[in-house]
């Protein structure tokens, strides 16, 4: 639902009429680490994997193209790259931005140095959802895990952004849609730019700009 949303708003905002050139980055087979999924254990994982394989130079691009998902899973990968980024002072993360929601939000706030939006990314952030079952005293014990992760949360990012914890809850109370130069404005991304896939990439099937599964020809 969320890239079918992605590719709604390239639709209606793109305009042949006005030409804004962007810095442009060509992506090339082991050029940059790519996270294009749902957060959960599994890609989670694979993303840890992946970029600690390519950490080991000083600039790292991580391309994000995700709804969002699994909070726990999501911050695995957070404190891989913080920690990745103290143990080597000079690494440098950034982050181009397709679409990223939910935990996904938080990842590109909280992990990424240089956050880079194309004209038509999407950002979107909403208050913490979650159903829980059990003894209610368990239920209760749980409730005070997710309270302290939350607030963790909320902190971290509304530093980010320049806003007072209060103000940022305020704000992702309904769903917080942010679209290419209004997320710059907002301070949720640092600049627009442009990516594309070398015709290498492209013909192994590795772009991560081609989001869905194509028909074998």
């Amino acid at each position: 639902m969320f890239r079918c949303l992605a590719v709604v708003f390239s639709l209606l905002l793109a305009s042949p009429a006005v030409a804004v050139e962007q810095p442009v980055v060509v992506l090339e087979k082991g050029s940059f680490v790519r996270f294009n999924d749902d957060v959960n254990s599994s890609s989670a994982s694979r993303f840890i994997r992946d970029f600690l394989s390519v950490s080991e130079s000083d600039s790292v691009l991580v391309f994000i193209d995700s709804p969002g998902g699994d909070v726990l899973a999501g911050l695995r990968m957070v404190e891989v790259v913080r920690s990745a980024k103290i143990a080597r002072p000079g690494l440098r993360v950034t982050c181009f931005v397709q679409s990223a929601a939910s935990m996904a939000f938080y990842f590109v706030q909280l992990a990424c140095d240089e956050r880079v939006l194309g004209p038509t990314s999407i950002l979107m952030q909403h208050q913490a959802s979650l159903g829980m079952q059990g003894k209610w005293g368990e239920v209760q014990s749980r409730s005070v895990l997710v309270t302290q992760i939350v607030d963790w949360l909320d902190r971290e990012v509304s530093a980010r952004l320049g806003l007072s914890v209060e103000k940022y809850r305020q704000t992702i109370v309904n769903d917080w849609w942010l679209v290419g130069q209004n997320a710059v404005d907002n301070k949720a991304a640092d600049r627009l730019g442009s990516v594309t896939c070398s015709v290498e990439l492209a013909k192994s099937a590795e772009c991560p700009l081609i989001f869905a599964t194509l028909p074998k020809e």
